[in-house]
């Protein structure tokens, strides 16, 4: 029952141990009450004076009041406890998916990692609150009070300790069928989430392409399956409640009897009867309460399992030995033949990756539902494999030099595993043969279509992904991969929806540099366009906003996530995964004026499907199903037939109609 990652908490064997001595203590308080008690009855019974039941009832009511004082220690122990190790398991959460970056969301799914933060800890916390309690009691009290019983009259000691295993037996039995059901369940319920939250996330895309109402069915579905399982589980906890309850009964019955056929007989004395009779139910009352709890108990386990598995998982050491001061005018970054794949089940087809990744795969998914036929698309299909390594035969490099920036990208599709790559993944490539350069200060429009791998591209540079093939070299330093501390000093990410925690808006923007001062966080709220907004609030940079961008639109949070890098002026790399998707077009053109200004003196990389962007960029780099099919200029780019004129006929190439005067 208890789960052995627990003991990985500091304190827990102490606290343990603290409620181990209350229990005793509780133990001996509920003999002394029953002792008390016993008392009073005989000398009821004996119609003795008022006054000799003085005794009695002093005795009885100090040790009732210690009883439940005892108890009262233990909850708030076992509570305190319970915060201290969801405390203490928080930061470790998102200190991990921190460190996986998207990919994390990509495997788990929306749903379940927030289940996981939000309803998994609380869960962690009920179940420590529960369980520690229970099972000092279950451990302790009924032993003592069977010592006490047998010390009074050993015949109803035997009765009682043959009837603990038969209740033990069956709530094994019964608790080990709970347990598979409970496991179905909350493995159901991370489903259900998951559905659920990504439908939300997906709703625009699912209402665009016309299925939202045919996605219902899934949602009715999956939701009628967690019904289901629910039910088996509540029929199992009832069963079990009735079976520990009717034993329970049997037992004092029992016992009732043979005491009072002695008694009849004149063969026994009143108070062992007496006391004997009154310990019977607390002698099974912290077995019962297991086993009521238990149920309540498997999803904290299940729950406290799924949070220290997902902590435990394998993530790539981050590499704190390589040195490097920054990027400068003469900087360069050179990748050569890299090759990326998400692991087997990670990323859902059509995934556009920097937004939520389900919300896309919920849409996608709804659409191939639509289709007849074969799905021959699906991840690991024949079908895709050929379209994901399919070489594009353009040969040779495109270069291009402009305002001090160059690049270069290789659409060749030669290459292959360099030495120290790590194992060759089964699935697809999601980036395939990628060889570039980037040279001093500049911007760098990433472009393609949905799920080209302009998010994927970005998240490697940032050290979220792990490239399985190719080599990296910063300013003359080989690199395995971007997981680089001294690397990732100096960049800024931003993606689509910039994460926004609980706390002022001050905190939010001092991200990078806690210790900023209020000046500076004024003038980067300043540059980030925020202080009309500010103006409106009462509280200013003071403002409280809740977690998830609650309380604030996508243009507000986006300047805030602008105000952390114009904050920590020691970044000079800037990472952009579709910074104005979601944004409406007055918003995007006013977020566009603030950003401009930002990207001077940086080098910036800027993934993005909106083609007004290519007239602000010195260099334009062009993906399709993971392969750089063309690079340069724009200028030079647009009019000479390539893909980039493709794409633009394809998204409405009146975007950018300043380019063809």
């Amino acid at each position: 029952m208890i789960d052995k990652s627990l003991f990985r908490f500091d304190g827990v064997r102490q606290r343990m141990g603290l409620l181990a001595l209350l229990s005793l203590l509780q133990a001996l308080c509920i003999v002394g009450q029953a002792h008390g008690l016993a008392r009073g009855l005989v000398e009821i019974w004996k119609q003795h004076a008022v006054s000799a039941l003085a005794g009695p009832i002093v005795e009885f009511l100090v040790f009732y009041a210690m009883r439940h004082l005892c108890d009262v220690a233990k909850q708030r122990i076992s509570s305190k406890y319970g915060k201290y190790v969801a405390g203490q398991i928080r930061p470790q959460l998102q200190e991990k998916i921190f460190r996986l970056g998207p990919q994390a969301l990509a495997s788990r799914g929306t749903g379940s990692t927030v289940t996981m933060l939000i309803d998994g800890l609380d869960q962690v916390k009920s179940y420590i609150e529960i369980l520690l309690p229970k099972m000092t009691d279950m451990m302790l009290i009924s032993l003592v009070i069977l010592i006490a019983v047998w010390w009074q009259d050993w015949v109803s000691g035997l009765i009682l300790l043959l009837m603990y295993p038969l209740i033990i037996f069956f709530m094994v039995i019964l608790g080990l069928a709970a347990r598979d059901r409970s496991n179905a369940q909350y493995a159901q319920f991370n489903v259900l989430n998951t559905k659920f939250v990504d439908s939300i996330l997906g709703l625009p895309t699912l209402k665009m392409l016309g299925v939202d109402k045919e996605y219902e069915g899934e949602i009715y579905s999956v939701s009628e399956r967690f019904r289901k399982r629910t039910i088996d589980v509540l029929k199992v906890a009832m069963t079990s409640t009735f079976a520990l309850d009717w034993f329970t009964t049997l037992g004092i019955a029992i016992m009732a009897v043979f005491l009072g056929l002695r008694l009849v007989n004149g063969t026994m004395p009143l108070f062992p009867a007496m006391f004997a009779l009154i310990m019977a139910p607390d002698y099974f009352l912290p077995v019962r309460q297991f086993g009521d709890n238990y149920h309540a108990t498997l999803d904290g386990k299940n729950a406290l399992h799924d949070i220290m598995s997902f902590i435990d998982s394998p993530e790539t050491p981050e590499d704190t030995e390589t040195e490097w001061d920054g990027w400068k005018a003469d900087s360069e970054l050179k990748l050569e033949d890299v090759d990326f794949a998400y692991p087997a089940g990670s990323r859902p087809e059509g995934e556009d990756e920097g937004q939520t990744v389900a919300s896309h795969s919920v849409a996608m998914n709804a659409v191939e539902q639509q289709r007849e036929g074969k799905d021959d698309t699906k991840p690991g299909s024949d079908s895709l494999k050929t379209k994901s390594h399919r070489g594009h035969t353009k040969k040779g490099s495109a270069k291009d030099q402009q305002a001090g920036n160059e690049i270069v990208a290789d659409a060749t599709g030669n290459g292959g595993n360099k030495a120290g790559a790590v194992e060759i993944p089964t699935q697809p490539d999601a980036l395939h043969h990628i060889s570039m350069s980037f040279k001093g200060y500049g911007k760098i429009a990433v472009i393609g279509k949905s799920g080209a791998g302009k998010s994927t591209l970005v998240n490697l540079l940032a050290g979220f992904n792990i490239p399985y093939a190719g080599s990296i070299e910063l300013d003359g330093k080989p690199l395995k991969n971007f997981n680089v501390e001294a690397w990732q000093r100096h960049i800024s990410y931003i993606p689509q929806t910039p994460y926004i925690f609980s706390g002022s808006i001050a905190d939010n923007i001092r991200f990078y540099v806690s210790d900023a001062s209020e000046d500076d966080v004024k003038a980067a709220a300043h540059e980030a366009g925020l202080d009309e907004w500010l103006a409106e609030l009462s509280d200013g940079l003071d403002t409280l906003i809740g977690e998830g961008n609650r309380g604030i639109s996508g243009g507000q949070a986006q300047r805030i996530a602008l105000a952390r890098v114009l904050l920590d002026k020691s970044r000079e790399v800037l990472l952009f995964d579709e910074p104005t998707a979601h944004l409406d077009i007055e918003t995007e053109y006013d977020l566009k004026k603030t950003l401009l200004p930002i990207m001077e003196n940086h080098l910036v990389i800027l993934a993005t499907h909106r083609l007004h962007w290519l007239a602000n960029v010195d260099q334009v780099l062009v993906l399709d199903e993971g392969n750089v099919v063309e690079s340069g200029a724009p200028k030079e780019l647009i009019g000479a037939g390539g893909p980039l004129d493709h794409l633009i006929g394809e998204m409405g190439g009146n975007q950018i109609d300043q380019y063809l005067n």
